[in-house]
């Protein structure tokens, strides 16, 4: 449910300036903080990403910008000088991973 102060103002968002200004403060206003990633998590993400297939399709969950994102995609390699990983699209750094599982099509379904 949302916050009684943001309907509040809602009805004075007929000038642009106002419009765009309420949209930042809301989505600074749902900003969280980076998980804490466990041990076993960081062995697990290492030992997927050591022994990745450009082939298969991973799910990763990544922290950007104060938001927490699911993506599903295919890797296409890793710059570890400078901890980097590239996808199809996009490319982030390799400590903005929280999580990864391998989407291997003959073990489980994803």
């Amino acid at each position: 449910m949302s916050e009684r102060g943001m309907k509040k103002y809602l009805p004075f968002s007929s000038l642009i300036e106002q419009e765009t200004y309420l949209k930042k403060m809301l989505y600074e206003k749902n900003k969280v903080s980076k998980p804490q990633i466990s041990i076993e998590q960081a062995r697990k993400i290492d030992r997927i990403l050591h022994e990745f297939d450009s082939d298969f399709v991973y799910s990763i969950k990544i922290y950007l910008d104060g938001y927490i994102y699911n993506i599903k995609t295919k890797i296409l390699k890793m710059d570890l000088n400078k901890k980097i990983i590239y996808f199809t699209d996009f490319y982030i750094p390799i400590k903005n991973i929280i999580d990864i599982e391998d989407c291997d099509p003959f073990t489980e379904i994803c």
